[in-house]
C-alpha cells in the first residue's frame, strides 16, 4: 500500500532526476577517445576534453579540432609547454591540469602574453633607423 511519503519522495527524486538532465552538459556525447585521466567527448559543435580527476565543471574545455583536444591532452600528461600563445589554448591548459606547477607555469606564460602591449615587443632596431 504506497503512502503519502511515499508519493512525495518519488516526487522528490524524479525532480533531482530532471534538474541533473538539465545540467548534464554531456548528455547525447560521446567518448570517442580516453588516455589516463582525460577522455574527449564528441559533442554537436566539437569536442570537450574532461579530466576525470576533476568535477566536471573545473575540468573541462570545449574545443571545435579533436587533433587539437589530443594535442592539448598529450602537453598535460607530459606536461610540456605549448607551442602555441593562443590565449584560449593556454586556459584550456590551466582548466584541465591537476599538476600545481604546470599550472603555474602556463600561468605566468598567460599573464606575460595578457601584459605584452606594442610598446614592449621586439622591433628591427636597423630597419627603423634607416627610415
Amino acid at each position: 500500500m504506497l503512502t503519502a511519503t511515499d508519493f512525495i519522495n518519488d516526487e522528490v527524486k524524479m525532480r533531482e532526476i530532471s534538474d541533473l538532465k538539465m545540467f548534464n552538459k554531456t548528455e547525447g556525447a560521446n567518448k570517442i577517445y580516453q588516455k589516463k585521466e582525460y577522455i574527449i567527448l564528441e559533442v554537436k559543435k566539437g569536442y570537450i576534453v574532461y579530466n576525470t580527476k576533476k568535477e566536471f565543471e573545473n575540468g573541462h574545455t570545449h574545443l571545435r579540432s579533436f587533433q587539437m583536444a589530443k594535442t592539448v591532452i598529450d602537453n598535460s600528461i607530459s606536461k610540456k609547454r605549448p607551442k602555441t600563445n593562443d590565449r584560449y589554448l593556454l586556459e584550456s591548459h590551466i582548466r584541465i591540469t591537476c599538476d600545481s606547477k604546470y599550472k603555474k607555469t602556463l600561468e605566468e606564460i598567460l599573464t606575460a602574453k595578457l601584459n605584452k602591449t606594442k610598446d614592449n615587443k621586439y622591433y628591427n632596431r636597423s630597419y627603423y633607423s634607416l627610415c
